[in-house]
């Protein structure tokens, strides 16, 4: 019987100059949210695939109820974080069955607005105790004090982020043409 060497590791060497893969404070962290919000959104998919309705999608129908059944397709992107081209696409998978109108604004015919139908809230109240159940399930892992400590460090985090966004479209300027994010208003606690 003979038994065979496994081929030697190279030693790691730092690269010069390079990205540097290991160390930097926070980037466990970062790995770890990145992970986790993909982990949790491939289960919401899964779990809305009887519904025949994205996560984003339901999203987008929880924020137009939010605000009051309309709002125009800029306040839309900015409550989800998204470029215009993605609320378009978006709008457009959901009007198709119904579940959103477009109303184009006479005053500024840049402006979208995009309406929440009678059949669309129908579907948000058939398809948002689905997610509320998976939220209440995999938040069962966590105390009531757990939770809220996770909350707060989360927001702290979102916060950082926003800032952030918002300084990089402030000097890239975006703002000024009208496509800055100045965060969540409507779709929160």
């Amino acid at each position: 019987m003979t038994t065979q060497r496994q081929p030697k590791r190279p030693a790691r060497r730092r690269q010069k100059g390079g990205a540097q893969l290991e160390g930097a404070r926070g980037l466990d962290q970062w790995v770890t949210i990145y992970q986790t919000y993909n982990a949790i959104f491939k289960v919401a998919e899964l779990a809305l695939l009887p519904q025949r309705l994205s996560l984003p999608q339901l999203h987008l129908l929880a924020i137009l109820k939010k605000g009051g059944g309309i709002l125009t397709t800029g306040q839309i992107g900015l409550e989800m974080v998204k470029a215009s081209q993605t609320i378009t696409g978006l709008v457009d998978r959901l009007e198709e069955p119904g579940f959103v109108e477009r109303v184009f604004d006479r005053s500024d015919r840049r402006k979208t607005w995009v309406r929440l139908t009678e059949k669309g809230e129908r579907k948000l109240t058939e398809a948002f105790p689905v997610a509320t159940r998976l939220a209440e399930e995999l938040s069962a892992v966590f105390t009531d004090q757990e939770l809220q400590d996770l909350q707060a460090k989360v927001e702290k985090l979102q916060r950082a982020a926003m800032d952030r966004l918002a300084g990089t479209l402030t000097s890239s300027g975006s703002i000024a043409r009208g496509r800055g994010v100045d965060g969540p208003r409507i779709y929160t606690r």
